[in-house]
């Protein structure tokens, strides 16, 4: 995730009360859970870190009715994520806090007004709000995060090798592009908590060409994520329940 780096400017006092939800998440168990778990990243096949998440139906005024909230390190840098989409999977709030060591290098809050996504950013180098237009099907893709690919393929009903191109937000990084989503296979078999598994391989290209692989179960749940650009991969530690 690239660190914000935007001049300072005096910001709009509506959009203010955007930074309260940029708090780190709350405790994961809630009624309405979905699934609930942590994955090991790997960095040139080394363990690099951790990520623990939960996924989680809502019902807010607004129209929220998933709930995705993700804890990860690598070192130390912590990144603290809570994401409320409506069923299409569209973003309704984010926050994100991003900590190297002690310090606060990012600190995100967004929510959206009237078909339009509205973001106020903090970081290290000052402040910036930001407006996005939804367009129909918007999904937030950030480039770090393994949970958020949860929120591609839930209740995606396609079929072998077809697939479906979404426009997408990167708050974080001021960026809106598109992402395109296929489903490669429905009978695929990966190695999870000691045992194998069968797992729907799925692939994700985000707006630059940068191929993504995500294994879900046959109920959406993620097992496993590959960025072979980055050399990356994120393991689910348990089997889900």
């Amino acid at each position: 995730m690239p660190v914000f780096s935007v001049p300072r400017r005096v910001l709009p006092i509506v959009l203010l009360p955007l930074l309260a939800a940029s708090r780190p998440a709350a405790p994961f168990a809630q009624p309405g859970r979905l699934d609930v778990g942590s994955f090991t990243l790997l960095i040139n096949g080394q363990r690099a870190g951790r990520e623990q998440f939960s996924v989680q139906r809502v019902q807010s005024p607004d129209g929220g009715t998933l709930e995705v909230r993700s804890e990860s390190a690598i070192g130390d840098r912590r990144v603290a994520m809570r994401l409320e989409t409506d069923s299409a999977g569209t973003p309704v709030r984010y926050s994100v806090e991003a900590r190297q060591g002690a310090d606060v290098t990012l600190r995100l809050g967004g929510q959206r007004v009237r078909g339009r996504f509205a973001t106020l950013a903090r970081s290290s180098t000052g402040e910036a709000a930001r407006e996005y237009l939804l367009r129909p099907g918007a999904v937030v893709v950030e480039d770090d995060g393994v949970v958020q690919y949860a929120l591609l393929v839930h209740n995606r009903a396609l079929a072998v090798d077809s697939g479906v191109t979404l426009p997408s937000l990167t708050p974080t990084a001021n960026g809106q592009g598109a992402v395109r989503v296929v489903l490669e296979a429905v009978s695929d078999t990966i190695t999870l908590a000691g045992g194998r598994r069968d797992a729907r391989r799925w692939r994700v290209v985000v707006g630059d060409g940068d191929r993504r692989l995500v294994w879900t179960d046959a109920d959406g749940r993620l097992l496993r994520l590959s960025i072979p650009a980055r050399r990356l991969e994120a393991i689910r530690d348990d089997v889900p329940r």
